[in-house]
């Protein structure tokens, strides 16, 4: 009648099945017709064609300010470490040597070999002009040696030989009084460095200029004596009739070839 409702009708065996054991139903139905929802595995993702950028693994350098305080944090740090550096190496034993000093022999120079390397290391300029002064005694003794066989030589001529004998002498006397007296200034500078670095490397500061001043002015005639000796250092000839003879004919073939 109108108004009344439909009974619903009997669910079918399949259906009755399927709600009460789902598991059967999957073992009996299977697939459905129509039902193509099969699962498709998903896609890899493809590498872009742009780079990815790359970011500092750090965030302290993002910030300008905080960089320039690691520059300066890191040059102080380095100023330091040379200081330490400095102080523990001038504080070793006289016998460690660094690796630009080179221990050299100088037979006219009276110091001990602490003194010359403390010398080099506190006094540079004064180090090299005694390493020239060594050279130029050496150069003035080799000098006095010739002209006195040459006046033994020729006794007729002797005077002339003397005078410059005398000459040299003179300048050789004196370049060595000079040397004596720096010598023993910088021997001075030396224990009172060893007795007490504050009030030694004081009084370095205070003569060194002077000491170096007055080993220059001492050298300056002495190298113009040297430098006229090495100008005027005659050949030597070779010594008897038939060897002086042969020598000067090859010396006149050799500039008639030239």
């Amino acid at each position: 009648m109108f108004g009344k409702k439909k009974k619903s009708e009997s669910p079918s065996p399949d259906e009755v099945v399927s709600k009460d054991n789902p598991k059967e139903s999957k073992k009996k139905g299977g697939k459905k017709k129509g039902d193509n929802t099969d699962i498709v595995p998903a896609a890899e993702p493809q590498p872009s064609g742009k780079k990815k950028r790359k970011i500092f693994p750090t965030k302290l350098f993002a910030n300008k300010k905080l960089m320039v305080l690691f520059l300066v944090l890191t040059l102080v740090a380095v100023g330091t470490a040379g200081f330490v550096v400095y102080k523990i190496y001038f504080s070793k034993k006289s016998g460690d040597k660094e690796k630009d000093y080179v221990q050299q022999e100088l037979v006219n120079i009276v110091l001990a070999e602490e003194v010359i390397r403390f010398t080099y290391d506190f006094i540079p300029e004064l180090y090299d002009y005694m390493i020239i002064f060594n050279s130029e005694i050496i150069i003035l003794e080799n000098e006095l040696k010739r002209l006195t066989a040459l006046g033994e030589k020729f006794p007729d001529q002797i005077k002339i030989t003397e005078k410059e004998i005398n000459s040299i002498e003179k300048e050789k006397t004196k370049l060595q009084q000079t040397y004596e007296k720096l010598q023993k200034r910088v021997e001075s500078l030396y224990v009172s460095y060893r007795t007490n670095q504050e009030t030694g490397a004081q009084q370095i500061q205070e003569q060194k200029n002077d000491i170096v001043q007055i080993s220059k002015d001492a050298l300056t005639p002495t190298l113009e004596i040297t430098n006229r000796i090495k100008a005027s250092v005659q050949e030597k000839i070779p010594e008897g009739f038939v060897n002086e003879t042969i020598y000067k004919v090859r010396k006149k073939i050799n500039s008639l070839l030239k």
